[in-house]
């Protein structure tokens, strides 16, 4: 990719997220001046609040950080830095692509050529230890929520949560579990050799990353439950992260198109957080500002990071 292209996307990423924070702004101020909502604005908690969104946003990143660090010890050991570099470029790239697939682009254009390969199915290795927290926590706070009142369409969403997370995370422990016929006919002998690669992955490995995933999911879910307490949502911390829960769910059952799962999220908290009379535009604000904070500053960040490589 030439300079101009990168130029260009770097300007496209910056154009949309200005437009992103000009929408949500003139939401925000219209919601407080037709006080259809006494808003945040007026508790002594809004700094201490929003300052721990971002501390966990910090953190968040840190973590995939270490959890990429991890995973290239046996191909190529790397710094803590170059570890945060790759996981930032590879937001920015994994942007635009559906379910953020392309991150593995990002991450692996900070490597040698030689290694790009095989550092592609680790980044499949780390989305899919991601992967079984969100279907883990989401099946449990869809017990939860279930224990208070019952429905079909939750019994759907619980019974494939379960079905998806045993594949998950039989692929993740065996992934030569997918490399048998029919299906290994459609890959290419460097697809099944980095399969083999990963199957040889040690199991205490494995293990840690899907600790790590564990521990950043409960930081982006912790984040979203501070901006709804912001948002003067009066409910029990518990209540509203069992919500949150059953709506990252459906996010990761529901395919993703472009910006991160940006639209997806949304649909799904307006049908979760809508059933606790959370207003719709709380509902969307926050989920812009989580998109903000977690997925546009980082991705411009890492967009930085990649139009400083030679």
């Amino acid at each position: 990719m030439n300079t101009g292209n990168k130029y260009l996307r770097f300007g496209v990423k910056l154009v949309f997220g200005l437009a992103v924070i000009i929408f949500v702004g003139w939401k925000v101020y219209q919601m407080f001046l037709e006080g259809t909502h006494k808003g945040p604005f007026d508790t002594q908690y809004l700094w201490i609040i929003s300052g721990a969104v971002i501390l966990l946003m910090i953190l968040n990143w840190s973590v995939e950080a270490i959890k990429w660090k991890a995973l290239m010890e046996r191909l190529n050991p790397i710094s803590f830095k170059s570890a945060l570099d790759g996981v930032l470029a590879g937001i920015s790239t994994g942007l635009i692509t559906p379910n953020r697939i392309g991150n593995f682009i990002g991450r692996t254009q900070l490597l040698d050529k030689e290694l790009r390969t095989r550092a592609t199915l680790l980044t499949f290795l780390s989305n899919l230890s991601q992967f079984v927290p969100s279907i883990f926590f989401g099946c449990l706070s869809l017990l939860y929520i279930t224990t208070n009142y019952y429905s079909t369409p939750q019994v759907f969403i619980f019974i494939t949560g379960v079905l998806l997370l045993a594949a998950a995370l039989a692929l993740y422990i065996k992934p030569q579990l997918a490399n048998r016929k029919p299906l290994n006919y459609l890959f290419t002998d460097k697809i099944k050799e980095a399969i083999t690669f990963i199957q040889n992955e040690i199991l205490a490995l494995k293990m840690k990353l899907l600790v790590w995933s564990a521990l950043r999911y409960l930081l982006f879910v912790t984040q979203y439950v501070l901006l709804l307490i912001l948002f003067d949502q009066n409910f029990e911390a518990l209540i509203l992260f069992a919500n949150i829960s059953v709506v990252y769910l459906l996010m990761t059952i529901i395919p993703g198109l472009l910006f991160g799962k940006l639209f997806v999220r949304e649909a799904a908290a307006l049908l979760v957080l809508g059933q606790l009379g959370i207003p719709d535009l709380i509902i969307l604000t926050t989920g812009f500002l989580l998109w903000l904070i977690n997925i546009a500053l980082p991705s411009l960040i890492g967009t930085i990071i990649l139009l400083r490589k030679k």
